[in-house]
């Protein structure tokens, strides 16, 4: 981890089996690379799954355009729904963290875990996973889980970009 990350507090890292061991328990977490329509989570009874193939079929600046709205939108909304509390972020096969998005959005610091999936599957959720994203890198998806999450984060992101085929 860089020392930016630690000089501002912002990211820790944690135990990575004990924090995919919640979500797994909760989402029964199924990664393959080689499935592209079948969820690799148990989809919570309420969210939205978003469609990121709009993005990915687009190089250059206007995907690095859709990209960072995507992330500033999830940042804003973290921020106005978390006020100090942390959250977690799963990074499959890599470090896990806690992470404030308050002192985040504060400092000059990037994200050690994207949460637009740009290669691997990548989880921002609260600590009791009441809310939270799940970012699947091969079906190009999204998915908003949690009523809080799903009116703020996912009314947004529908906006303009489509519901993916695997939502409800």
């Amino acid at each position: 981890m860089s020392e930016a990350f630690r000089a501002e507090g912002v990211w820790r890292p944690i135990e990575y089996a004990e924090a995919w061991a919640a979500f797994d328990a909760r989402f029964d977490f199924k990664p393959d690379y080689y499935e592209r329509d079948v969820p690799a989570i148990r989809l919570p009874d309420i969210c939205v799954v978003i469609d990121l193939a709009p993005v990915f079929a687009h190089e250059g600046a206007p995907f690095a355009a859709a990209e960072a709205a995507i992330t500033a939108a999830a940042l804003r909304n973290f921020v106005w729904l978390t006020d100090e509390e942390e959250l977690t972020a799963l990074d499959w096969q890599h470090t896990a963290y806690r992470y404030s998005p308050t002192k985040h959005a504060l400092a000059d610091v990037g994200w050690p875990v994207p949460l637009f999936p740009n290669g691997d599957y990548y989880v921002h959720t609260t600590s009791d996973l009441r809310w939270g994203t799940f970012a699947h890198p091969w079906q190009q998806s999204l998915t908003v889980w949690g009523e809080e999450l799903v009116r703020t984060l996912g009314a947004e992101l529908l906006t303009w970009l489509p519901r993916h085929a695997q939502s409800r």
